[in-house]
């Protein structure tokens, strides 16, 4: 573990940040932001400002959102950045699928 994720890893464990997760918990009424599905056990607060110096800025925005959709996210936002027309391209595989297994 390098000395970036230490303190991260060390801002989670603190009272305020402990706090703040519950507070965005609420706003959220418990759900993944992206799939609208109830918060389960390891869910994440998402910081959408990845900036290292700005990670203890709790004015910055934050996503509530499962675990795999965490993960989702930041994976797809290695491709996002270099290539937006790449949730144009996703879109339209999902409506294929959509097509191929309806409802």
């Amino acid at each position: 573990m390098n000395e970036a994720q230490k303190r991260k890893r060390n801002f989670r464990n603190t009272k305020t940040f402990k706090d703040f997760k519950k507070k965005m918990k609420a706003e959220c009424n418990g759900l993944d932001k992206i799939t609208n599905h109830k918060l389960r056990k390891g869910w994440q607060l998402h910081h959408q400002c990845l900036d290292e110096k700005e990670y203890q800025n709790l004015k910055r925005g934050f996503l509530c959102c499962n675990n795999l959709t965490h993960k989702v996210i930041h994976w797809l936002w290695t491709y996002y950045r270099k290539d937006p027309a790449i949730i144009d391209r996703l879109r339209e595989e999902m409506e294929i699928m959509m097509q191929e297994n309806p409802l």
